[in-house]
């Protein structure tokens, strides 16, 4: 796959995961009382996320590109896992996407289900252009 394609896929996957973390975090702190109508996202917070699914990306370019066998690929994930994880700790800190630790922890529940949806997703997409790819020499050997 190309790299390029790749990283666009994954930027657009894991900016979309968080935008839709945010709002899940905005709609539990509504049901814990706080007003939905003061929740709001800033220009700066908006380019984070996405610059933040830019910079996550880059890793499963350079870590997660190559055959390995199973043992050393899963200590792979988790080595790329932590990584990220520390990206996006240091993004929010900086971006200021928390202040008090129910923030934090938030933080951390909405990136372990970005890692999980991003993985599914990535996953789906090799598999349909698999059965794609199949698909397409099934019939060039019909054909013959």
């Amino acid at each position: 796959m190309n790299r390029l394609k790749l990283w666009l896929e994954q930027t657009m996957m894991i900016s979309f995961a968080i935008f839709v973390g945010i709002i899940i975090e905005g709609l539990v702190y509504s049901f814990m009382g706080d007003n939905l109508a003061d929740f709001n996202l800033t220009w700066l917070q908006l380019v984070s996320v996405i610059l933040t699914g830019a910079v996550c990306s880059l890793p499963t370019l350079f870590w997660l590109i190559d055959d390995l066998p199973r043992n050393k690929f899963i200590v792979r994930i988790i080595l790329h896992c932590i990584c990220l994880y520390a990206v996006v700790t240091l993004f929010g800190f900086v971006f200021k996407w928390f202040q008090h630790m129910d923030g934090f922890i938030f933080m951390t529940i909405i990136y372990f289900m970005v890692y999980v949806f991003v993985w599914l997703m990535t996953l789906w997409f090799h598999k349909r252009d698999e059965n794609q790819i199949n698909k397409a020499l099934d019939d060039i050997r019909d054909e013959e």
